[in-house]
């Protein structure tokens, strides 16, 4: 991911760019001519909806702050000069740090589509090895069965051969080994 020198986990950047910061909702009524002179600024410079009216607010605020520096003795501009220069670090630093985000969250991404691609081959592993599965014990259970008959047909054919009596059996013995007739 990004150069360890620079990491800075979201967490980290969070504490030290918005300590003590929170959100609010304006909501103002504007007329309907200003309201699309806004919407064709946000379009002509390609930003989102939020960002752009964001952007123009704050522009607006910096016009303003400009104007009172203008307006302002020595001391209050050196204070909104300071303040403007701090500012500008501190968007230099973020949009760095944000850029760092944004490659390791590219990273993520693409690890993450790898993975969901991984889960997906690998159900369908599962999913054909349940078959296999399945299968091979519906086989399983056939040759029981299969060898359950053959072992009945097998005691039921010893059953019905007759016993040899033990002179045939004699008989027999003398005729396999004529060694032994003594």
């Amino acid at each position: 991911m990004s150069d360890e020198s620079f990491e800075l986990s979201s967490a980290d950047f969070e504490r030290q760019f918005f300590a003590g910061a929170e959100t609010v909702t304006l909501e103002i009524e504007v007329l309907k001519e200003t309201y699309d002179d806004i919407l064709a600024a946000i379009e002509r410079n390609g930003w989102e909806p939020g960002e752009g009216l964001l952007t123009l607010l704050t522009l607006g605020l910096g016009y303003t702050q400009g104007e009172r520096l203008l307006h302002a003795d020595d001391e209050e501009r050196s204070h909104l000069i300071e303040r403007l220069l701090n500012l500008e670090s501190v968007a230099a630093v973020m949009k760095f740090r944000t850029f760092n985000f944004m490659c390791d969250n590219q990273v993520l991404e693409m690890r993450m589509g790898a993975l969901q691609n991984t889960i997906l081959g690998l159900q369908g592993l599962v999913q054909r090895l349940r078959s296999e599965n399945e299968a091979l014990k519906q086989e399983m259970e056939r040759l029981r069965i299969t060898g359950n008959v053959l072992q009945a047909k097998t005691a039921s054919v010893e059953l019905q051969q007759p016993e040899k009596s033990s002179w045939i059996s004699r008989l027999i013995s003398y005729l396999k080994n004529p060694d032994d007739r003594n």
